[in-house]
């Protein structure tokens, strides 16, 4: 995968419920100035969401490099960090 993530132009609609099933989801209007964007577990830890998440998209899923690029660019820093590049 490339360092960045961009939405792509016309992007698939996005819906949270595959992501539920899955165990995570995306929280919006996180951190102190409500600006940022988190992928959080719902039944396992943020970290374990995380690589389920980065791997998804490494191995070429549209839906999970979606998700990845709605995130605030702090929170995609701290998964670069733990699983490598996005």
């Amino acid at each position: 995968m490339s360092d960045t993530l961009e939405r792509p132009a016309q992007a698939h609609a996005f819906d949270l419920k595959q992501a539920h099933e899955e165990g995570w989801t995306i929280l919006e209007g996180c951190g102190p100035d409500n600006d940022e964007t988190h992928l959080v577990g719902l039944h396992c830890s943020d970290p374990q969401a995380w690589w389920r998440v980065a791997r998804q998209a490494g191995e070429g899923s549209a839906y999970h490099r979606e998700a990845l690029s709605r995130l605030s660019e702090n929170e995609r820093e701290q998964i670069r960090l733990r699983f490598g590049p996005l």
